[in-house]
């Protein structure tokens, strides 16, 4: 069992961050965009449904940092062939991908004003906690001021932007495996094993 990367394999750590991220990332926009065509965001019966949405939301933020973090721990694997603008856009690319995997949850809670109650999991809605609380005074803000830009940013990503860099991130992966026919889609799927060479 590979825990660790090595120069040509993603250990098993990297692939849980990998896949429970993207799984959680997914779903959480499976679930919002079912409330948003099949129910009334507005009503109180979208709210149990909504409550998924930002619990799977909170979990793609709480993975982001031990996931950097593993990252700068652990050895990364080699770059595949190609050029040093491919390799330099593939980089930009991922750094993109967790760029969103930070904003996204973090103005997805900052512009929520209801609290995530999933049975034991209960997390405080923003503007009931005391950080609002000293923004609001510092600012002379109210929760309406501060939360529609927060919102707007938001939306703005998950509509615009969001699915352009994860699509981009498909089709490279699928773009090496299918015409490069090179291992970097191999690499990184859960059932992959390291070869005898790494």
């Amino acid at each position: 069992m590979q825990w660790r990367n090595t120069a040509g394999r993603f250990g098993i750590f990297a692939k849980f961050f990998h896949w429970t991220s993207a799984a959680a990332f997914i779903a959480a926009y499976i679930v919002v965009y079912y409330v948003i065509w099949f129910m009334d965001d507005t009503s109180p019966e979208s709210w149990p449904v909504l409550n998924i949405h930002w619990a799977l939301g909170l979990l793609v933020g709480f993975l982001v940092l031990p996931r950097l973090l593993w990252r700068l721990l652990d050895v990364q694997p080699a770059d595949p062939p190609g050029s040093a603008l491919e390799h330099r856009l593939a980089h930009a690319a991922h750094w993109g991908l967790y760029g969103l995997l930070i904003v996204m949850p973090l103005t997805g809670y900052l512009g929520t004003g209801a609290p995530t109650d999933f049975g034991p999991f209960s997390v405080t809605a923003f503007n009931e906690t005391a950080a609002f609380s000293s923004i609001s005074h510092a600012f002379d803000l109210s929760w309406e001021a501060f939360e529609e830009p927060v919102d707007a940013v938001h939306h703005f990503l998950g509509k615009w932007v969001a699915w352009v860099v994860v699509g981009l991130h498909v089709a490279a992966a699928l773009f090496h495996h299918r015409v490069r026919r090179d291992d970097v889609l191999v690499r990184m799927l859960p059932w992959s094993r390291p070869s005898k060479t790494t």
